[in-house]
């Protein structure tokens, strides 16, 4: 009987251990199965993914293609290119969501983690080809003859509703778009995959920005242009030969007027023409006011600008005006003859009684010196400079431009050299004046430098007068800084020069080719001057406020050919947080400030040598 249940056991176990082998060889063959399916699947998937990024990569050219052809002039083929796009896409779009591996192998880590970089870039292309086809719409109207895509100006009127309706859509997708540190993170991806991510958000970075700015230049020409009602600004003519602090010496004006898209020019003349009674209210006075009142500068016009901030300035000359002649101003638009030599170079030459033709490349030298050498002996000093300003802006309002492409381009340059700088008193012209560079505005944080030199001689003799700046020093973190400040000043005059109209003298005591100079120094607030060498009186040292800055002035006189150096010891508040950075703004002379940099930032140092002829922002 025990055998017999002993058999029956043996035979149960054997059975037993038969089921499980049986089970574990079913399991073996489900997972080998399930392994085969899933590799066949990730197979298709990868195949399916390397599909998608193909039709990417190759929408991706198109749209670079289609900018180039905007920009060659052919929007017919831009728009075949934007369409070749968005063929890609689509494509790439119908493999994503009708794959049913994609679907399959979709939570699968890795994969996953593919798909939706892939799916973030396709979405991101469509949203590029898809903005691109409706900025070319919208564009249509601005295409010329040649097929290129410009704002024109007829008889001075713009397309004001094509030009809005574009400042808008672009301004739209400015905000839309990714910016350059927007682009996703790349663990696990592909190498392929991790390329084409990384490049399609390159691209719409690029874009993102392109668009900002042309947004940004439309919103000022549509502001200016009067899409948010009427608009007044005087015009400015800064005089270079006599310097002040933003420019030179306001001598003549004029009032530009606008509406709807449509430009005129109501009245150029001499700044005499409209000199006040008794100084503007201005309410808040800038610092720069009381600092330079023993020159009134809210009473007389020729010394209106000795701040060096247009910000604080414009608004000075538009309340001068407004006390003058009882009509107010929406802006201020300051120009000089390298503003103007912009400008001709944009809208062609103009012919000026006495002087002839002139251009872009005479407009310097014959406003600023040649025009008076060549009638020494006339009774009446003219201001040959206001004269080509309302002959260059009279041709800007009375032709025919199909494209201001070279104008704008022109003006932009000089906006970045102060040559032509812009304030606006409603916040729609402000805030794109600041983004472009326009605005004239001195720095008021961080490490910055600026230097002005004012003419107070009353003669023309900036024209020859060359100036440097040189700074060595250390800034140490969390530390004072020191700065040791060469300044350069040369009086390049001839001795005996004529005519008196520029080299003077007009003041009793002066010789001629005698230059009174007023010097400026911007620095960050809370600068200190630790001692001077080489200053004709150290009793006009002065150091005071200007706003969030420090400013340190004296004055010099220099002979006919003469050359100076005037050095400062300067010790500087602690080092901000951050990253160092130091900036360098210009002022508008005709011959530009000679600068070098050489300072110790603790485990590096900033360097620079060259000409200040526009910000600089070290390193």
């Amino acid at each position: 009987m025990s055998q017999q249940v002993a058999r029956l056991r043996g035979v149960g176990a054997l059975s037993q251990r038969y089921a499980e082998a049986t089970r574990r060889t079913k399991v073996i063959v489900c997972l080998v199965v399930v392994g085969l399916i899933l590799a066949v699947v990730l197979a298709v998937s990868l195949i399916r993914l390397w599909q998608v990024a193909g039709h990417l990569s190759t929408a991706r050219a198109a749209l670079v293609r289609a900018e180039d052809d905007v920009r060659a002039g052919n929007i017919q083929k831009g728009r075949g290119d934007v369409v070749a796009a968005e063929t890609e896409i689509l494509a790439a779009t119908n493999i994503l969501h009708g794959s049913r591996e994609l679907n399959l192998a979709g939570p699968i880590p890795v994969v996953h983690q593919n798909l939706q970089a892939v799916k973030r870039s396709v979405a991101l292309a469509l949203q590029m080809s898809d903005s691109g086809r409706r900025l070319l719409e919208t564009a249509q109207p601005l295409a010329g003859p040649d097929g290129r895509v410009n704002v024109s100006l007829t008889n001075g009127t713009v397309p004001l509703d094509t030009v809005v309706k574009l400042q808008q859509q672009l301004q739209e997708l400015t905000f839309a778009l990714p910016g350059r540190g927007d682009v996703p993170s790349n663990t696990l991806l592909l190498g392929k995959v991790s390329s084409l991510q990384r490049k399609v958000y390159t691209e719409a970075a690029r874009r993102r920005e392109q668009f900002a700015s042309a947004a940004r230049a439309l919103s000022l020409l549509g502001e200016m242009g009067g899409a948010n009602g009427p608009r007044h600004y005087l015009i400015a003519v800064a005089n270079a030969a006599e310097m002040r602090g933003t420019g030179g010496m306001i001598l003549s004006y004029g009032v530009l007027s606008s509406d709807s898209g449509a430009f005129k020019l109501d009245h150029f003349g001499s700044i005499d023409e409209i000199a006040l009674p008794a100084p503007a209210d201005v309410n808040p006075a800038p610092s720069y006011v009381a600092r330079f009142s023993a020159f009134s500068p809210t009473l007389n016009w020729r010394n209106a600008n000795m701040g060096a901030d247009y910000l604080d300035v414009a608004p000075v000359m538009a309340s001068m005006y407004q006390k003058a002649t009882g009509n107010p101003v929406d802006g201020v638009i300051q120009i000089d003859s390298m503003g103007l030599s912009a400008l001709l170079r944009g809208v062609g030459p103009v012919t000026v009684p006495d002087l002839g033709v002139v251009n872009a490349d005479n407009a310097v030298a014959l406003t600023l010196n040649e025009a008076y050498t060549r009638f020494p002996d006339r009774p009446v000093r003219q201001e040959y400079l206001g004269q080509i300003a309302n002959a260059a802006f009279d041709k800007l309002l009375s032709g025919n431009y199909p494209g201001l492409r070279e104008l704008a381009s022109a003006l932009a340059g000089a906006a970045n050299h102060r040559n032509v700088i812009f304030w606006s008193s409603k916040p729609n012209g402000e805030r794109p004046a600041s983004y472009l560079n326009a605005d004239g505005r001195l720095p008021d944080t961080g490490d910055f430098a600026a230097l002005t030199l004012e003419n107070l001689t009353g003669n023309k003799l900036d024209y020859y007068v060359d100036t440097g700046l040189r700074m060595q020093g250390s800034r140490p973190r969390g530390q004072l800084g020191h700065l040791r400040v060469a300044i350069d000043i040369r009086n390049a005059a001839p001795q005996n020069g004529r005519p008196p109209y520029i080299f003077g003298p007009f003041q009793p005591g002066l010789q001629a080719g005698e230059y009174d100079g007023l010097v400026n120094l911007y620095v960050p607030v809370g600068t200190s001057v630790a001692g001077s060498a080489g200053l004709d009186d150290p009793g006009s040292l002065a150091l005071g406020a200007d706003g969030d800055r420090t400013v340190v002035s004296f004055r010099t006189v220099l002979q006919a050919g003469q050359a100076r150096t005037f050095t400062l010891d300067l010790q500087l508040p602690p080092r901000p947080p951050g990253t160092y950075r130091f900036d360098l703004t210009p002022a508008p002379r005709v011959r530009p400030t000679a600068v070098a940099v050489d300072i110790s930032a603790g485990d590096r140092r900033i360097r620079y040598t060259g000409s200040l002829v526009a910000p600089i922002e070290l390193p």
